[in-house]
């Protein structure tokens, strides 16, 4: 009455396969949606000025050449920085 073929082990591995691949290709298109969104409202915000980044000017350190902000730049450690004396 219940036995196992080896026809109904196969048919029983494909339905199983065929809802994994299912929730997965689900999962796929809900994560797509929601990535669109986000682009949607994020260009929205652009447009109406709202999301704007400040944007900071860089200096180069005379004296070991790294980049730090022009406002604010803390000493590198290096002895004649000329940031924070």
């Amino acid at each position: 009455m219940l036995g196992f073929s080896l026809g109904k082990l196969i048919v029983l591995a494909a339905l199983i396969g065929i809802v994994w691949y299912a929730f997965k290709y689900a999962a796929r298109i809900e994560a797509i949606k929601r990535d669109v969104r986000a682009e949607v409202a994020r260009r929205e915000a652009a447009k109406r000025g709202g999301g704007a980044r400040s944007v900071e000017d860089l200096v180069k350190c005379a004296q070991c050449g790294a980049f730090v902000a022009a406002q604010g730049a803390n000493n590198c450690g290096k002895a004649n920085c000329p940031w924070g004396r």
